[in-house]
């Protein structure tokens, strides 16, 4: 669902509209031109009146529960859309033309662009620096430090502080977090394809939500969704230097020490503990409670209660084996 605090839907459009200037096959029936398409959705949550894309085999089972009207997909991908009753739109580009497309569907909302002003609870400090934009909202005794850019829509929640020079858009922001200098909430996550015309960014159009008591350290990243949302647990606590990319969600009470990079799509159990400059591949499920050790590189999925690390990283035990057996290897040689 499009969060319309941050975002502004320029639809509806007709799919023939959306689909001009695209090198897409034709469509399998007379008429399907004129479907009205209201705005993009994840493939899985897709309703009526909603386009998304298909582009690989691993993910159709988002099918199973779609109702999207249209879908971009591939062509060996475009029988599977028939038992859902979904339009086919062949391209060999499924992601960069769903891309272009939202583009023309969604509008992010930019500061200084609407005539709501935003709301501070009389208890909220904001330093004569900040930049607060339209329909924001500041809660009971907040705090937004020096030089601070607050997006249109963004909530900070009570008692929450904002340190300094930190740019907060597309988020919600829960009660009593603390978020160091130069940490930035809700950016655009990294995401490039190409087709026919070349490369194209990939819109960002989902939010960042936060949770209570999280703490955010210095010039860390929390990107916003792509379609849906990031979101960030009660009582995390993340070190300075870390990036946390699209889609991806941590659990409550998860600890993330610095530098740790997790790529887009991750999804991080409940009191994760993970050391410094960890790596995550996208797409991984780490369990409750699991352990990483500091310089790990993840591949795999980690079981709940687990002690992973290494790169690639494997059962800590498993690891330590491994460590041995390349020592006595060595001593062998010598």
């Amino acid at each position: 669902m499009i969060d319309s605090r941050f975002y502004d839907r320029t639809g509806p459009f007709s799919l023939g509209d959306l689909l001009d200037g695209l090198d897409v096959g034709p469509l399998p029936g007379d008429g399907y031109m004129d479907e009205e398409i209201r705005m993009p959705a994840d493939l899985a949550t897709a309703q009526a009146g909603e386009i998304s894309f298909l582009s690989h085999r691993k993910f159709k089972s988002a099918l199973e529960t779609s109702s999207a009207t249209a879908c971009f997909v591939t062509e060996k991908l475009a029988t599977d859309l028939a038992s859902r009753h979904i339009i086919p739109i062949i391209s060999k580009y499924p992601r960069a033309h769903f891309a272009r497309i939202v583009q023309k569907l969604v509008k992010k909302r930019e500061l200084g662009t609407s005539e709501a002003a935003y709301q501070a609870a009389p208890t909220a400090r904001i330093h004569n620096s900040a930049v607060i934009g339209d329909g924001a909202v500041i809660e009971d005794k907040a705090y937004i430090g020096p030089h601070c850019i607050i997006g249109p829509g963004v909530r900070i929640g009570a008692g929450s502080v904002l340190e300094g020079h930190n740019m907060i858009e597309c988020a919600d922001i829960g009660a009593d977090c603390q978020i160091k200098s130069g940490a930035q909430i809700g950016g655009e996550g990294f995401g490039m394809d190409g087709d026919e015309k070349g490369i194209v960014n990939l819109p960002h159009v989902g939010c960042a939500i936060v949770g209570d008591r999280v703490r955010i350290g210095s010039h860390s990243c929390v990107d916003r969704g792509f379609l849906g949302d990031t979101t960030i647990g009660d009582d995390v606590k993340i070190d300075n230097l870390v990036q946390i990319a699209h889609n991806c969600s941590i659990g409550a009470g998860t600890m993330i020490a610095g530098r740790v990079g997790i790529s887009g799509s991750c999804k991080i159990g409940k009191n994760v503990r993970m050391g410094g400059a960890v790596g995550l591949a996208d797409h991984l499920e780490i369990g409750d409670n699991a352990q990483i050790a500091a310089s790990s590189g993840l591949m795999k999925d980690v079981p709940a209660g687990e002690y992973w690390g290494g790169t690639p990283a494997t059962p800590i035990r498993e690891q330590m084996k491994i460590i041995a057996a390349t020592r006595k290897l060595i001593e062998k040689k010598s």
